[in-house]
């Protein structure tokens, strides 16, 4: 059973006589016979009723090979105009998944500005923790993955990764906090506030409780948030105080709707933004171009705190 055989079996179903088949098909009326009786030979079985063969009447095998050959050109076609986009590179899709906080404040510049040299790519956006995200590219749920992660280098035997940027994450409190307009704030002042905790099943919280503990201290904690707009209002209406990453503050900042504090003493916390993807991924046009695009714009860095 090959395509060809298969693309005679649907166009005779189609028109329901062999000689408008073998003119859609630029072949012979006994080429097209010769297809047909080829292929109940390869399969053994009887497609046509043969009564009515020249109207294409399809007997009970029949009917169960026009649900799997309908598929199967489908696919052939999908498979061809995959590789055509391949060629061109200005259409197709591709989906990736990032965090929250990347997705809000720092991926729609980027999107934007890739929609503007591809108009044609449809893009499917996913946002969880990181965890997940890897899970989802092993599982080949999307292409790509945007992870944030505490060290610039992230490495797997099956995945590759590339640094597109870096940001800061900062003590945040609300305006009305006693520390928000302090010029010298000590680890100690911080330590008798209670934190508001974001992305603990991420790797964003463990980094931050990891670097207290290493210099000896612990946090008390309140509140567990997963939505980071949560934590934000949760911290305007001064409930206590927390570490966020920068990018997702700038507004508040600069509405002065939530204050930045400046720790004496405390190291820089780094977040890494990686794009991660399959090692055997199909670059597809649409995927080549993406892959391309990142690495050749390295779309943002914010070294440290405004």
């Amino acid at each position: 059973m090959d395509i060809k055989q298969l693309e005679v079996f649907n166009t005779i179903y189609k028109h329901k006589n062999f000689s408008n088949a073998a003119k859609e098909l630029f072949i012979s009326q006994p080429t097209v016979s010769a297809h047909i009786k080829s292929l109940e030979e390869d399969l053994g079985l009887q497609l046509f009723n043969r009564k009515n063969k020249a109207m294409g009447n399809l007997t009970d095998a029949g009917k169960i090979l026009y649900q799997y050959s309908t598929q199967i050109l489908s696919l052939v076609k999908e498979a061809e105009a995959s590789l055509a986009n391949y060629k061109q590179g200005h259409s197709g899709s591709l989906s990736l998944v990032t965090s929250h906080s990347f997705c809000y404040w720092v991926l729609p510049k980027i999107l934007e500005k890739f929609s503007h040299l591809y108009p044609s790519v449809d893009i499917i956006l996913h946002t969880e923790f990181t965890p997940k995200m890897i899970e989802m590219v092993y599982n080949r749920e999307v292409h790509f993955a945007i992870a944030r992660t505490s060290t610039p280098d992230f490495s797997d035997d099956l995945l590759r990764s590339e640094l597109i940027g870096q940001d800061p994450s900062v003590f945040v409190v609300s305006p009305h906090h006693r520390l928000a307009d302090a010029t010298d704030v000590s680890i100690e002042d911080i330590l008798q506030e209670l934190f508001i905790v974001y992305g603990k099943k991420s790797s964003f919280w463990p980094q931050i409780e990891s670097m207290f503990t290493n210099m000896g201290y612990t946090l008390k904690t309140g509140m567990e948030l997963n939505d980071i707009n949560a934590v934000k209002k949760m911290i305007e209406i001064n409930m206590g105080i927390s570490i966020l990453p920068q990018i997702s503050v700038q507004n508040e900042l600069e509405n002065g709707t939530i204050k930045m504090v400046k720790v004496e003493g405390f190291p820089q916390i780094m977040r890494y933004s990686n794009l991660i993807y399959q090692k055997d991924l199909i670059m597809t046009g649409a995927i080549e171009n993406f892959v391309k695009f990142i690495h050749d714009t390295k779309p943002y860095s914010l070294e440290g705190p405004i």
